[in-house]
């Protein structure tokens, strides 16, 4: 049995109708004037059944269609329900994506805030791989940072290396300094055991310095009268050089 679409259906249906109504118009007419029993057309009868199996031919193929129609509008609604719902997934995704990307321009992220070295001697010093795609401000800023990351990890490397020098210099430091601290113990102690001996050797040197004030007192009361006798020895001769000269005056 062949397929037939919709509007081939209604074509058929009409021709097939406007049969079998005529022959059942000619029956009914013919039962009306009596004369039905008498001129039985075979003709006409078989024209009554075959109009009646193409009826139910097209019936049959217009359910199967209409069975057909439903399931494919019920197919092409099913689609058209899971391409609303990825309209709206798309419509949604797409929304998430805006504020996103509106977050993203309002992020303030910490790099922002990081020293970079002066783009002058980032460009003198970097290594070729890292002067690449200069035009572009985003990949210039993050090669600048992967070359911040490079100088920083070494500068933290060598301030690792100077930590431990300086640690094991902070503990040469100390083992010194208990030396030192152990030596001005000693020292502390000889001072106070040779204390005595400068007490003595003080008391020592100011008597000798008494005896020497003392001699020199002495001599100074001898030599106070060697001068008074001096001086009377020669007021005497001036005035016995004075007297004859006197006398010749008068």
């Amino acid at each position: 049995m062949l397929k037939l679409d919709s509007v081939l259906l209604i074509d058929n249906v009409k021709p097939s109708s406007n049969d079998l109504e005529n022959i059942l118009l000619k029956y009914m007419q013919k039962k009306l004037d009596g004369t039905l029993e008498d001129q039985y057309d075979f003709d006409e009868s078989e024209k009554v059944q075959l109009s009646i199996h193409r009826l139910k031919d097209i019936q049959a193929e217009s359910y199967a269609d209409t069975r057909d129609s439903k399931q494919a509008t019920s197919d092409a609604k099913d689609n058209l329900d899971k391409r609303q719902v990825e309209m709206q997934d798309v419509m949604f995704e797409k929304r998430h994506i805006l504020e996103e990307i509106v977050k993203c321009h309002e992020f303030r992220s910490v790099y922002q805030d990081v020293e970079l070295i002066p783009f002058e001697e980032f460009q003198a010093k970097a290594q070729p791989e890292f002067l690449v795609d200069l035009d572009d401000a985003h990949q210039l800023m993050i090669n600048r940072l992967k070359y911040e990351l490079v100088i920083r990890s070494e500068l933290k490397e060598q301030q690792d290396e100077l930590l431990k020098i300086k640690a094991q210099l902070v503990k040469e430091n100390v083992k010194i300094k208990r030396k030192m601290n152990k030596f001005d113990k000693l020292l502390d102690d000889f001072v106070d055991s040779a204390l005595p001996v400068l007490q003595a050797l003080e008391e020592e040197e100011n008597a000798i310095a008494l005896e020497v004030e003392k001699e020199k007192a002495g001599d100074d009361v001898e030599e106070q009268q060697v001068t008074d006798v001096v001086e009377m020895i020669t007021t005497t001769t001036e005035i016995q050089q004075t007297e004859p000269a006197m006398m010749d005056t008068l």
